[in-house]
Parts: C-alpha cells; structure tokens; sequence
C-alpha cells in the first residue's frame, strides 16, 4: 500500500501534450466531471492519453486552473494554488505518518532481532530495491552518472551510511525518544565543523540559538532513565556523520550532477551507494553472531514477522526521507523549520506513549527546549540567507 501512495505521488504533474490536434481548453467551454474527471485524473497519473494544461479561471486572469485534457474533451481540476496547498499539505502529511512509523517500526524490529549494523544494512537494501524497481518500470528516468559524479557522491553516502547505523545503534541501546533527544544536537556538529572546514562564519544569531540545544541535550541526557553510553554514543556518530554529509553536500554544489539527478534520484542513487558501504560493515561487525542471534530470534518472534517488520521499516525509511525532500522543496525554509520542529515533537510523544516509556518531568523539560533550540537554529539560518550581510 505505501509504496502504490507513493509512486504515484512522486510522478511528474506535468506531461507533454500527444495531441497536436486537439484545440487549447477554455473555461466558457463544457467542463466534464465526475467520473469523467477521475477517470482522467488516474489516466494521467499512469501516463495514458492525458495531458495537463494550465489557463485563467474564468474572467480572473490573476488566478490559474488546471485541466486535464483528451481526445474527448477537458476537466477543470481546481485552481493551481489552492492544489498546490493541498500538495503541501500532502507531503507534510505522509512526512509526519512515515517518520513516525519508521521510528516506532524500527524499536519493534530491533526488539525481535537485535542486530543494528545488519538491521541498517537492510534498510538500506530495502531502499535499494524500490528505486531500483521505479528505474526499471521507467516510472523515473534512470540516473546518468560519470565517473567523477562517482567520487563525488562516495564521501557523501559513506557519511549518510555511517549516520544512518549510528541513529539505528542508539535506538537498539536505548529508548527511542533518547535517540530523538540527542539527534536534536546534529545544528551544533554542523556549525562547527562548517567553521572548521569551510571556514564559514557564523552569525550571533546562530551561535545564541545553540546554546538551548546543547543545555537541553545535557539536561534530557543526565535524567534519562534509560540512559546508555552506546545509545548515547551512537546518536551522537549519527550528528557527526550526517553533519560531515551536509557539508561535503555543500562542497559538491559546483561539481558535475551527471544527468537524470533529480533531487529524488539523487537521494536513490545514495541510498544504493550507501547501501555498498554498509554490507561489508555489517558483516565485519556482527557477522560471526549474524546466525546464533537469527536462530534465537526466530524461535522467540518466527520469521514472518521479523521479515515483515524489518521490509516496512526499510519502505518507511526511504520514503520518509524523500517525501521530506518533496516537502522541502515546495515550501519556504521557516515553514519547513517549523514543520520539522512538529515532526520531533510528533515523533518523541508517539514514541512515549507507543512504547511507555517513562520519563522525569527534568528529561521532558529538557528534550522540548533542545527541540526548541533547533527550531531556533533553523529560523537563524533563514535569516543568514536572506541578510545582505551575508550575499
């Protein structure tokens, strides 16, 4: 069911006319709808004898519509703006519903086998196979990359590898709202390692806005009750690593893209490529317990079950990541601040009260103002670009 939603959500909205004949719509013409306007609606989500086109919405020339248009006729959708808000809307959504559920999926997983380095390694594989299937099916065009793009994307997925078994370490250690505790610290590694590196400036602003979080981080990490050095330790590899990734991202801006490189095939092709990394780690590092630690399990759990359970945390993972993406590139940098703000808090109390995890009233304190500090940091990074101080 996830992956149909989501195929179709990541199609193009825009296809190229196929009827050269047909004459442009206009809306004093007769407007087909109902079942008409779904059967085209689905028509042209498969790419069959459809095509989009946009015009005025009556005499009002300011404010567009959509129609979609065959060989019989046109059926007027809605007004752009209000369908690109519903498309937010959407995303945000499917944002919230799949973070959510990779992370309580992922606690439940590594319950039944608890083995995080094979147990990322197949989420990653899991990835893998669906965009290799959206290649293949030519729902996506494939991805064109040179050997130079090659080296440019290696340090970046060996970094979105490391970051993603350290996030899913720190989970099998520990409760899954510690992990998200202390993931609120990723800002803090990103600003100074881009201080160190890039040797960027940072802003009062964006200095002032770290202080929260690292004083939440602390105070939630000394009254945690599930507190544990690897689960701390991990979250804080996967700060590290993803922070490494963002800027060796930052670094990569200039360099060759190769073709096909959507933002979605971008993310498609790291996560194959992170997917080679994190195999041979795996193996390296649980391996010599990969078959005692199985066969325990799955006299405990069966193997449906873990089997089942690891495959949809793997399908949430890469669609949570690329409907983020999606989110990402459809709304202002403050609005997506805020949401991913929402997304922390959704994701630490359905953890809580998904799993019970009980938590002191100094712990909670402490996890809203790092989340808070994080929100802070992203509004100040907003400003940083939009400042003339700063071009």
């Amino acid at each position: 069911m996830i992956s149909n939603t989501l195929v179709l959500s990541f199609l193009s909205p825009q296809k190229t006319p196929i009827f050269a004949h047909i004459k442009p719509y206009h809306p004093s013409s007769n407007i087909v709808m109902s079942g008409t306007m779904v059967s085209r609606t689905v028509r042209f989500l498969t790419g069959k004898d459809v095509y989009s086109q946009n015009i005025p919405c009556s005499d009002d020339e300011t404010q567009e519509c959509l129609v979609l248009c065959d060989l019989d006729g046109c059926s007027d959708i809605g007004r752009i703006n209000d369908l690109n808000n519903i498309k937010i809307g959407v995303y945000i959504a499917l944002w919230f519903a799949l973070s959510t559920a990779y992370n309580l999926e992922n606690k439940v997983r590594l319950t039944m086998l608890p083995l995080p380095w094979f147990q990322s390694a197949f989420s990653l594989f899991v990835g893998t196979i669906f965009v290799s299937s959206l290649w293949t099916l030519k729902i996506r065009p494939l991805p064109i990359i040179t050997r130079n793009v090659f080296y440019t994307l290696l340090p970046i997925s060996f970094c979105h590898s490391i970051g993603h078994i350290g996030a899913v370490v720190s989970a099998n250690s520990g409760a899954v709202s510690f992990t998200q505790i202390v993931k609120a610290a990723e800002p803090v590694f990103t600003c100074f390692l881009s201080a160190l590196l890039l040797k960027k400036r940072l802003s009062k602003l964006t200095m002032l806005s770290l202080i929260p979080i690292v004083f939440g981080v602390a105070l939630a990490s000394v009254t945690e009750l599930s507190f544990t050095w690897i689960a701390f330790g991990g979250a804080m590899l996967s700060n590290l690593a993803f922070a490494i990734r963002n800027i060796c991202s930052r670094a990569s801006m200039d360099k060759p893209k190769g073709e096909n490189m959507t933002p979605e095939n971008l993310f498609g092709v790291l996560t194959v490529m992170s997917f080679l990394f994190a195999f041979p780690l795996a193996i390296l590092m649980e391996g010599q317990k990969i078959g005692s630690i199985l066969t325990h399990s799955i006299s405990i759990s069966g193997l449906i079950p873990i089997v089942k359970s690891s495959v949809f945390t793997g399908l949430y993972f890469y669609t949570y990541n690329e409907v983020a993406m999606l989110a990402l590139n459809n709304v202002h940098p403050v609005t997506h601040a805020v949401a991913n703000t929402m997304k922390r808090i959704v994701i630490l109390l359905a953890s809580v009260i998904f799993f019970q995890t009980p938590m002191k009233p100094l712990c909670m304190i402490g996890s809203f103002i790092a989340i808070l500090g994080g929100y802070m940091y992203s509004l100040a990074k907003s400003s940083e670009k939009v400042s003339p101080k700063n071009k």
